[in-house]
């Protein structure tokens, strides 16, 4: 079970590190370009997000998740209940909002042009509520990496049963 506490924190850590890498640079630097240059750019990033690497990362944190939750349920071992509540952490801090948050945004914005005036009133809207929805992923990531890595750290509480290796 070491070894899948692990791989979880990693894996939502990467993820933290993606959602990070928006809410530091690439949100704040589209707020301070041309209206037209940085929709257009961002329109270009989303479609760019569709490739093997980022599904690698984004899906495979979610099938790390669905197996910390599942095996914190069967085994409840020590340490089980930070894995089970990290990876609970995750699909609804980072997975879910992308899921219900920020694609739909994503998509509504790829469907307009610069030159219509309703598109560029939607990216300023867009760019305060992505953002924000953004930095709500990556505060779950992060998190959820740090309560799934806890039981490896921390001294046991006086239990006899430390996450056992599977």
């Amino acid at each position: 079970m070491k070894l899948l506490m692990m791989i979880c924190s990693l894996w939502f850590a990467l993820m933290a590190g993606f959602f990070f890498s928006y809410s530091a640079t690439v949100m704040p630097g589209f707020e301070t370009a041309d209206q037209e240059i940085g929709m257009i750019a961002m329109q270009q990033i989303n479609a760019a997000v569709a490739n093997p690497m980022f599904a690698v990362g984004f899906w495979g944190a979610l099938l790390l998740a669905a197996g910390g939750l599942a095996t914190a349920l069967y085994l409840r071992l020590n340490g089980t209940k930070l894995l089970f509540a990290g990876c609970v952490t995750y699909i609804l801090g980072a997975f879910l909002i992308t899921v219900v948050g920020n694609v739909p945004m994503n998509n509504v914005l790829g469907a307009f042009s610069v030159a219509n005036p309703d598109g560029l009133a939607y990216w300023n809207r867009y760019l305060i509520d992505w953002t924000r929805l953004n930095h709500i992923r990556m505060a779950a990531s992060f998190g959820a990496a740090l309560i799934v890595l806890l039981p490896l750290v921390l001294p046991p509480s006086g239990d006899s049963n430390p996450p056992q290796n599977l």
